[in-house]
């Protein structure tokens, strides 16, 4: 009786334990194993998804990985997010799912796709697996159909003067080639071509007998400029078998007169393509290289634009997505275009810079270097050779003087050390001063120049005959501190943020001894200034103390700082001062018939000898627009005789 009831107790057990194994595999949720792929999918873990897959035809890690590769690519994929997944029916073999899968892109709106999971097993005692039912990425295309996606460049926006003149814009450019079986002359061909272009007749004949090309092709040889072609044109049109082709080019109708603003356009570089991600920058694609068309390049090339296209096996593309193209903006400059051209005619084939500022808003109207450069020949590449000239040529045209070139301002500087020392109320127009044609400081003589005695004289005369020897006394008297204190006034240690390579002013330490601050209050010493800060000086004078934030793109002006940095009176007693330094000083050469003009001269001593000439000043045009201008000449002599002539030429042709 015993041992039955063991057995039955035996059996009973056995029972129950096996219905428990029975009751937990009915039990395993079908939804785990959907979720666990859907999520590899999102993952991107191939690999992990076939042993997800029943024995049914299902495809392998590396197909999965080569449709949803090329998907995302094409895409612009960032990331895969899984939605709802919700049962819709059930038994204890086979259960089916909808599910949201949405994908993430850089380019293009989110694409959401819903779709449906199969789940089976065999046997109940077996793992639920997933029926493979070709159903992505996308569920309508499945794993054979292909993905593609096409860039939509944009147009690239113009650069523009102040009046909407183009300084960079649309143009042309014409490729010179040959169409082999047409060529009847080679001798004249090669002739013409080397004479006219510098084309070798054995580079000519190693481009159309190239292995591959075929005769009745054309054979480009050479991209020129509009202007070159038509230089070459009357020669080269008669000679058998020369084709010509015109293509869309960026152009500079102001060529040099305007290349150091501009800029160039080049080839991309690895290392633009490395900083700039964002900007979608493709190998082998032009942007600014140089000026404004590379400081401004992400405004002006605007952002592509591209089409998202499946293609389903033996099917047509069908478009999927479209991101539009976002043309470049337009950049309009305060420069003025004919103020320019005036000024680079003035400066003609001297080396030197004039700047033009408006003196009440800080605008640049003018922004002269020479010599320049014409970036219509970056255009379609460089040659090697022509790098090479221009980037060795010793007046070094790639050198923007008006922003980067830092040179002592002699004479000029004056104006801000008496201007300094009025407003500190330590002299007035009238104190007087007593020259013997030299001051000794410590030992160092200064002299006036050529050795000049001016004897008793007032303050005013001082400035207007740049009398050295009592602007260096003003200097000591005024002090190292006041004198760096009102460099920084001037915000002449600034180098103003204009998207074009620019230097600060620099003042040297001019308290390091007696010496330093008496050279340093006339203009030498280490005090170096940019042209640019030269105009920005007599800006302060022209439009009532304040020092006008300097910009060249309009728009980009920072407010006017309400407080002047000079007193109304300090103002007015430096542009008397200033203008009679025009009527009856050093600056008379600089007078113009109907201008008032203000100014000072200079003649900055140059380490090693020679001297570069300076003028700088301010005056108000016809049309109630107040200008300060700076004008230097490169080892030109003496300011009054050198660039104080030019700006006569120049406000006379303004005046007209």
């Amino acid at each position: 009786m015993k041992k039955t009831l063991v057995a039955v107790v035996v059996v009973i057990i056995l029972l129950a334990a096996a219905g428990g194994v029975v009751w937990w595999y009915m039990q395993r949720d079908p939804a785990d194993t959907a979720e666990a792929f859907l999520e590899r999918v999102a993952a991107k873990d191939y690999d992990g998804l076939e042993g997800l897959f029943t024995a049914d035809e299902h495809p392998s890690a590396d197909e999965l990985k080569r449709a949803f590769s090329e998907f995302g690519e094409a895409f612009g994929l960032t990331e895969i997010t899984v939605g709802d997944l919700t049962p819709i029916s059930k038994n204890s073999r086979e259960a089916v799912f909808t599910f949201t899968l949405t994908y993430a892109s850089r380019d293009f709106e989110p694409l959401s796709m819903e779709s449906s999971l199969t789940v089976q097993r065999q046997h109940i005692f077996d793992a639920w697996k997933v029926k493979w039912q070709d159903n992505l990425p996308l569920h309508e295309y499945g794993l054979r159909a292909s993905y593609s996606r096409l860039r939509l460049d944009p147009s690239r926006g113009r650069i523009l003067d102040r009046t909407g003149q183009i300084l960079a814009g649309e143009g042309s450019r014409v490729t010179i080639g040959v169409q082999p079986d047409r060529i009847s002359a080679p001798e004249w061909l090669f002739g013409a071509l080397e004479t006219e272009l510098g084309l070798s007749p054995e580079y000519v004949r190693r481009q159309y007998e190239a292995p591959g090309v075929q005769g009745h092709w054309f054979v480009p040889l050479i991209t020129v400029t509009e202007e070159e072609f038509q230089r070459v044109d009357p020669a080269l049109r008669p000679i058998p078998g020369v084709f010509f082709r015109r293509v869309e080019a960026r152009a500079y109708p102001e060529a040099a007169t305007a290349g150091h603003i501009t800029g160039y356009l080049g080839e991309v570089t690895q290392e633009m393509i490395d900083a700039y991600p964002e900007r979608e920058y493709l190998s082998g694609e032009t942007a600014g290289r140089a000026g404004l068309e590379n400081s401004r390049d992400d405004v002006l090339r605007g952002r592509p634009g591209y089409r998202f296209y499946v293609e389903p096996e033996g099917g047509s593309p069908v478009l999927l997505g479209e991101k539009k193209v976002q043309d470049g903006a337009d950049l309009t400059l305060t420069i003025d275009r004919r103020l320019q051209e005036l000024a680079y005619s003035v400066l003609g084939e001297r080396t030197g810079a004039l700047v033009v500022l408006n003196a009440e808003t800080g605008a640049i109207l003018v922004l002269a270097s020479t010599p320049s450069y014409d970036p219509n020949e970056f255009i379609g590449g460089i040659s090697a050779s022509r790098w090479q000239q221009l980037s060795s040529d010793p007046k070094r045209p790639l050198f923007n003087r008006a922003l980067q070139g830092l040179y002592p301002p002699g004479s000029v500087f004056k104006a801000v050390t008496v201007s300094a020392a009025l407003n500190e109320g330590l002299y007035e127009p009238s104190s007087t001063f007593t020259d013997r044609g030299e001051l000794a400081v410590q030992g160092n003589i200064i002299r006036n120049f050529q050795r000049q005695v001016f004897g008793e004289h007032t303050l005013h005369d001082a400035l207007v005959r740049s009398i050295n020897t009592t602007v260096a006394q003003v200097g000591l008297d005024l002090g190292a501190p006041k004198l760096e204190e009102y460099f920084k006034r001037f915000k002449l240690d600034q180098a103003w943020q204009l998207g074009l390579p620019t230097s600060g002013g620099q003042i040297g330490t001019p308290g390091r001894s007696r010496v330093a601050l008496a050279w340093s209050a006339i203009g030498q010493d280490q005090v170096l200034l940019t042209p640019l800060h030269m105009a920005q000086i007599f800006s302060v004078f022209a439009s009532g103390g304040h020092v006008p934030p300097i910009h060249i793109v309009e728009g980009e002006a920072a407010a006017v700082e309400s407080e002047p940095i000079l007193a109304p009176e300090t103002v007015e007693m430096i542009n008397n001062m200033l203008r009679d330094v025009v009527l009856e000083g050093t600056g008379t050469q600089a007078q113009v018939g109907g201008l008032t003009v203000f100014g000072k001269t200079g003649t900055a001593e140059i380490v090693g000898g020679g001297s570069h000439a300076w003028f700088a000043g301010h005056t108000e045009l016809p049309s109630g627009e107040k200008i300060s201008l700076a004008l230097l000449v490169e080892e030109g002599g003496v300011g009054g005789q050198s660039a104080a002539p030019l700006v006569r030429q120049f406000l006379d042709g303004l005046a007209r």
